[in-house]
C-alpha cells in the first residue's frame, strides 16, 4: 500500500506544528493571533502549540510587533539558521554542493565539473567528502537534499535516462548515500526540485494554486505542485515533457522516443545549432554547453542576427513545451529555469506568441509565464528545497539531531 488517507489522533500535534512552521517560514515574523487565523485553530490551541516547539527549540519570541488588526502582540520566529541543509546538485559534467538554511539563505556553495568518461564512484566519492567536510563545519545540519536528473525513478533510486551518461543508469542513488550520512538524504528529481524552490523560497507558495517549473537545461523536464503539493507520479516520473515528441518523424532519442522536445530546446540543442549556425559566436576551445548558450545569448544582445535567429528558433520549442503543460495541468504560473532562462527577454516573446496563438483564450489569459528569478542555482537551491519541505512537514523530527535514517 502506498499511502492512507485518514490521520491518526497522534499525527494530528505533528500536522499543526508543521502548518505553524510552514507560516513561519513564509512570513517570518508572525503573531499566534495571526497564526491562528492562518490555520483557523483556536488561540488556546496555538499558545499549547507554540509553546512545545519553543521547548524544542524549533520558534522563538521576537520581540513586539503590529498584527492585522492592528494591535500589538509578541512576534514569533523561525529558528532557521538551528535548521540547517545541504543541498547537492547532480547534474551532467558537474555537482554542487551548497549549506543553507530552512528559510533559503544560503551560508555557502562550491561547484565541481567532472568528464562523462569519468568513473561514476570517482565522482561520487568527491561529492560525498565535501558534503562529510560540510557536516563537520556546520554543525546545525538537520537533513540533506539530493537534486538528480530525470527520468528518476523513485522506488529503484536510479536515473532511467540521462542522455549521453549511459555510465550513471545502473547507479542506485539510494543505496549509495542511505548509510554515508549521520544525517536523512531525500532526493528529488531536478524539476520537482525546482518546483519546489520556487514555491518555499520564490515566494509564490501565497498566490498560486498550481505552479508548473519548466526546467530547461542540459535536459528539458516540468515539477508541478498543487497547493503544496508535488505531482509525481506511480514511480516519481511524472511530468517528463522533454521526452514528449515534438516531432514524430524527428532523431531518435536515447529515451527510444522520436523528435523529443529536449533535441530541440535544451542547452546541448541550442549547442549544437550554434556550432552549426553561428560558430564565430563560440570561444574557441572546448566549452560547456552553458557557456556556449551564454555566448550566443551575449551575440544575440549585440545584434548579431544569425545568434538573434537561433535563440528565437529555440524559445519556439520552449513556447511549444509551455502550450503542453497548459493544456496538460491548467497551472496559474509556469516558471521558466536553468541555463535556457538566462537568455531573459530574448526569449520570451516568441515563447508568449506561440503560447497565444495555440492555447485557448481562455487558459492563455489565466496564465503567467514567467522566467525564474532566483538568483542561486534553481536546481541546487531545489535539493535544499527537497530537504527543507520534509522539515517543514516533521518539524519535532529535526528539532533533535540524529535520529533519522536515510530518505527518499
Amino acid at each position: 500500500m502506498r499511502g492512507t488517507i485518514g490521520k491518526n489522533n497522534s499525527d494530528l500535534p505533528e500536522m499543526n506544528r508543521s502548518a505553524v512552521v510552514k507560516i513561519l517560514q513564509q512570513q517570518e515574523v508572525c503573531s499566534r493571533a495571526d497564526i491562528a487565523r492562518q490555520t483557523g485553530l483556536t488561540q488556546a490551541a496555538i499558545t499549547k502549540i507554540v509553546a512545545s516547539m519553543m521547548e524544542m527549540g524549533i520558534v522563538s519570541e521576537a520581540g513586539i510587533i503590529t498584527g492585522c488588526d492592528n494591535r500589538r502582540s509578541i512576534g514569533l520566529r523561525l529558528n532557521a539558521g538551528k535548521h540547517q541543509i545541504i543541498g547537492v546538485k547532480f547534474a551532467r559534467q558537474m555537482f554542487a554542493v551548497g549549506v543553507f538554511d530552512i528559510s533559503g539563505k544560503i551560508y555557502t556553495q562550491t561547484e565541481t565539473k567532472y568528464s562523462l568518461e569519468e568513473n561514476p564512484q570517482k565522482v561520487l566519492s568527491a561529492m560525498k567528502k565535501q558534503i562529510h567536510d560540510m557536516l563537520k563545519k556546520y554543525e546545525n545540519v538537520v537533513s540533506i537534499g539530493l537534486a538528480v536528473p530525470g527520468p528518476y525513478l523513485r522506488d529503484e533510486g536510479r536515473i532511467a535516462v540521462v542522455t549521453r551518461m549511459t555510465a550513471w543508469h545502473t547507479i542506485n542513488f539510494i543505496e549509495e548515500f542511505k548509510e554515508e550520512f549521520h544525517k536523512p538524504v531525500f532526493i528529488e528529481h531536478d524539476a520537482n526540485a525546482g518546483a519546489l524552490a520556487e514555491w518555499l523560497f520564490g515566494g509564490h507558495a501565497q498566490s498560486a494554486s498550481t505552479l508548473a517549473y519548466f526546467l530547461v537545461g542540459e535536459g528539458v523536464g516540468a515539477g508541478i505542485i498543487e497547493r503544496g503539493t508535488l505531482f509525481r507520479g506511480m514511480q516519481g516520473s511524472a511530468c517528463e515533457i522533454g521526452h514528449v515528441s515534438v516531432d514524430v518523424h524527428g532523431p531518435r532519442c536515447e529515451c527510444g522516443n522520436y523528435g523529443c522536445l529536449e533535441m530541440y530546446c535544451s542547452a546541448s540543442a541550442l549547442w549544437k545549432k550554434a556550432q552549426t549556425h553561428v560558430p564565430e559566436c563560440l570561444p574557441n576551445g572546448t566549452l560547456q554547453s552553458c557557456d556556449a548558450c551564454n555566448a550566443v545569448f551575449q551575440a544575440a544582445w549585440a545584434g548579431h542576427q544569425k545568434a538573434l535567429d537561433v535563440v528565437r528558433e529555440t524559445a519556439e520549442y520552449i513556447g511549444y513545451g509551455c502550450v503542453t503543460l497548459i493544456n496538460a495541468y491548467n497551472p496559474d504560473i509556469i516558471i521558466i529555469g536553468d541555463v535556457m532562462s538566462q537568455g531573459g527577454d530574448l526569449l520570451m516573446p516568441t515563447i508568449q506568441k506561440v503560447v497565444q496563438q495555440r492555447v485557448i483564450p481562455e487558459l492563455y489569459n489565466r496564465v503567467q509565464i514567467k522566467i525564474s528569478t532566483l538568483t542561486i542555482d534553481p536546481t541546487l537551491y531545489g535539493a535544499a528545497a527537497t530537504a527543507t519541505n520534509k522539515v517543514l512537514q516533521l518539524p519535532s523530527k529535526f528539532s533533535s539531531a540524529g535520529k533519522w535514517g536515510s530518505g527518499k
